[in-house]
């Protein structure tokens, strides 16, 4: 009995020394999972998440740049010469100084207090000329007409110099104001065959009080790159 219970003792001590062999190599295979091996699992992981989301944006497509618009100018001229033309350029955005305006192609459009001329037509060598849009607004106006375009003729200029058949009215006595017609927009097409729209503001020095006339405000855009829209 005593050998069986050494056997039997023997036996479980081999038992037991096996199985602390494989708990000691499976943890030193493993590593302890300690503070310190955490805080490295933390790191490599938020390490992998930068680099994706860093992958993420790279590889996103670039928006491309929006277009921008034409741009809206204002521009007063002194037409009080009753006897003299004042000329404009619409590539400039300036007036300019024309010595021969019947063979000049300097200019697009021509002030003498109410009246506006364009350069073509019996005016000038230009491709100038216009179509009146009435019952609109400058801001609905985004493309100039395809066609129906008037140049000056030795019967009238293509801007009727009249009220309310042109880009004013008159309101008479006793005030005898020029008014420009709010609901008018002039599609032209100007010297060298590009396009701009221009609406007409105000025909004073003083709009306000209406004093000191012939001084004709615009506002307008030009469409340098031959195209019709503005």
């Amino acid at each position: 009995m005593e050998k069986i219970r050494d056997f039997v003792n023997q036996y479980t001590t081999i038992f037991l020394t096996l199985m602390l062999g494989v708990v000691i190599l499976f943890s030193s295979s493993c590593g302890p999972v300690d503070e310190d091996n955490i805080d490295q699992l933390l790191q490599s992981e938020e390490t992998a998440n930068a680099t994706s989301s860093t992958t993420t944006e790279t590889d996103a497509p670039v928006p491309a740049d929006e277009p921008i618009g034409l741009e809206t100018l204002t521009f007063t001229v002194d037409a009080t010469n009753r006897e003299a033309w004042t000329y404009f350029s619409f590539a400039s955005g300036d007036l300019v100084k024309v010595g021969d305006a019947e063979n000049s192609e300097a200019w697009d459009i021509g002030f003498q207090r109410t009246q506006v001329k364009l350069n073509g037509g019996i005016s000038g060598p230009g491709m100038g000329s216009v179509v009146m849009l009435t019952e609109t607004t400058f801001e609905a106006v985004t493309e100039a007409p395809a066609d129906g375009y008037l140049s000056d003729t030795e019967d009238t200029l293509a801007i009727v110099p009249q009220s309310e058949k042109g880009w004013y009215i008159y309101t008479g006595p006793p005030a005898h104001w020029i008014l420009p017609l709010e609901d008018r927009v002039f599609a032209i097409k100007t010297a060298d065959g590009t396009f701009a729209k221009v609406r007409f503001i105000g025909y004073y020095k003083d709009n306000e009080n209406k004093k000191d006339g012939g001084f004709v405000t615009f506002k307008y855009v030009h469409q340098p790159d031959g195209s019709r829209n503005f």
